[in-house]
């Protein structure tokens, strides 16, 4: 078995839909319990609105990556306009049910894709996100699904705002080496049954 990162990108105007089927998503996501390592919804700016999802899983087949991507209950009725599906390689070695705080904090998710290999920067880049590690809930890198090859990063931190994020990322020497192909940020909390 391998993990696999998942981000879903939400339509426009799907709310109601998510609403109706959010019971029907988590009965699917019971089925993956001892294997989900991570699982929230993104959310826009304010903290209101669903705009996406991630959901990190361990997976041990093809088949399976299909299934947990395009037979889940929101796919499946139109709400995303696009996945992402990266192999995961949890450099934390920790879940998200593993973090402790006690902060009121938002959390953010943080996508950074490159499209070619960094092997410079990647020590430099863990050196430094090593630095945040008690407000990380998880981190570590994307890879391809086909080849292992290295495709970014992701992290999601908590701290006291965006502009606290984004001095985080001015400040990461692997973006700052203008190398990385995009860097998308996203409000994140943790996800699942209350």
């Amino acid at each position: 078995m391998a993990e696999y990162l998942f981000y879903c990108r939400d339509r426009a105007d799907t709310a109601a839909t998510l609403a109706r089927l959010t019971e029907a998503h988590w009965a699917f996501m019971d089925n993956y319990a001892g294997r989900l390592k991570a699982r929230g919804p993104c959310l826009s700016d304010d903290g209101e609105a669903h705009t996406g999802s991630l959901h990190i899983v361990q997976l041990a087949t093809p088949a399976e990556i299909d299934v947990f991507a395009y037979q889940e209950p929101f796919y499946a009725a139109g709400v995303y306009s696009d996945v992402t599906i990266r192999r995961w390689e949890n450099l934390l070695g920790r879940t998200m049910w593993e973090y402790e705080t006690s902060s009121d904090d938002p959390m953010f998710l943080i996508l950074a894709h490159a499209d070619t290999p960094m092997a410079g920067f990647v020590a430099a880049h863990r050196s430094f996100a090593a630095a945040y590690r008690d407000r990380t809930v998880v981190y570590g890198s994307m890879l391809s699904v086909t080849d292992n090859a290295w495709q970014g990063f992701a992290q999601i931190v908590q701290v006291p705002s965006r502009a606290d994020v984004e001095k985080l990322l001015a400040e990461d020497p692997m973006i700052a080496s203008g190398r990385v192909a995009r860097v998308d940020v996203h409000r994140w909390c943790v996800g699942g049954r209350r």
